[in-house]
């Protein structure tokens, strides 16, 4: 009887630990793909690109005016972040070679993607505006091109072009789909258009807004401007694409959601066979107990005092079942998130929730084995 409880509550544990980590991981690995949760991503195109944005999948409709209009017409929108990037350039250092992408960012990209500096400093205003080649190094790019570590005021090439490093960029691990999201060069916009891509297109927007709750106020007013600025009837579809990362992140939460629902669901199912265990053994208990009952009967028990008995026991049984499911429910979230390399998640609410469930099913299951107790003729009881 408390083997079935052991297990119904050793799973639940495990699995509300397991939907909680894979969730918040989901969440983290989102947050370090798109940044902060407060800004308006525009990318040129109708909806129509697949995959990450670059200079060879992308229509030339969205330009370094259009960053400039939406941030000085919008007032709900508090600054814009550029970007203008490409894949499998060549970036050498003396007798190494690797094919990072190629970012050319504002100033303001580190800000709004929320990343950090590990050694350095960030692209400025100054870079901007004189063209600097300067670069900033991602964590997968530096052991490569120096194995040493010693990399800032060194001079690598990017496409033949001389930059010097100015900083490196603390790591951010993998993205939702599980690739390095360190595998990257940053580099003045400025830079990158003029000196280097040779192109005088945005690759993509980010527009921080004031009022993170007035995000679709500010959602229309860009779609609008930009719509005014690009010349599109009134009848054709935009050639670009807005996305709010909050609708996005609402709908991976839910999917986190609806994932730990369906995994408590399956560990609550494992609990009521476990009530129904309880309740089956009682019954034959029950049975085999007749005499006991009878002579308690014959000595002045009363049917509540059989009822109560019954229900006691139900109760210490299944209650001591779940604490040892709690323990092993405990020992096996610790191995799990060794598994998964991810820190062991304890919910206090969910282990108190799960410790009266536990103490529930007894009182729930047991309830008709000792009503059926109380119903025992205890005369017969006694001649049986």
């Amino acid at each position: 009887m408390m083997a079935g409880v052991m297990i119904g509550i050793c799973s639940l544990t495990i699995l509300d630990s397991v939907g909680e980590n894979t969730k918040r991981e989901t969440m983290k690995r989102f947050k370090n793909m798109i940044g902060t949760f407060d800004t308006v991503i525009i990318r040129p195109g109708a909806g129509k690109t697949r995959g990450m944005v670059s200079l060879t999948n992308v229509p030339p409709t969205l330009k370094f005016e259009d960053a400039a209009a939406i941030a000085a017409a919008i007032p709900e929108v508090k600054q814009v972040a550029l970007l203008q990037n490409a894949f499998d350039i060549d970036v050498k250092y003396k007798d190494k070679n690797v094919s990072p992408a190629i970012f050319g960012v504002s100033a303001n990209w580190l800000y709004l993607r929320g990343d950090e500096l590990a050694q350095g400093n960030f692209i400025s205003e100054e870079d901007m505006q004189s063209l600097a080649r300067v670069a900033i190094l991602g964590s997968d790019v530096l052991p490569v091109l120096f194995p040493e570590g010693d990399a800032i005021g060194k001079t690598i090439r990017i496409g033949d072009v001389p930059f010097q490093v100015k900083g490196l960029l603390a790591a951010r691990g993998a993205g939702p789909g599980g690739g390095s999201l360190d595998n990257l060069i940053l580099i003045p916009v400025t830079t990158a258009a003029k000196r280097l891509f040779n192109r005088d297109f945005l690759t993509m927007l980010i527009a921080q807004v004031r009022e993170p709750e007035k995000s679709d106020a500010a959602v229309a007013k860009i779609t609008a401007l930009l719509r005014q600025r690009h010349h599109i009837a009134a009848s054709a579809l935009d050639d670009f694409t807005l996305t709010s990362p909050q609708a996005v992140m609402a709908q991976v939460t839910q999917m986190g959601s609806t994932l730990s629902t369906i995994l408590k669901g399956i560990a609550t199912i494992a609990m009521f066979i476990g009530g129904a265990v309880i309740m089956s053994l009682m019954l034959i208990s029950v049975s085999e107990r007749r005499k006991e009952i009878g002579l308690r009967r014959s000595v002045g028990a009363s049917r509540q005092d059989i009822l109560l008995q019954f229900i006691l026991e139900a109760a210490l049984i299944s209650s001591f079942g779940g604490l040892v499911g709690i323990a092993l429910g405990l020992g096996g979230t610790n191995l799990v998130a060794r598994i998964q390399h991810l820190p062991p998640i304890f919910a206090l609410q969910a282990l108190e929730w799960t410790a009266g469930l536990s103490v529930g099913l007894g009182l729930v299951f047991g309830i008709y084995p000792a009503w059926r107790a109380t119903q025992v003729d205890p005369v017969k009881a006694l001649r049986s």
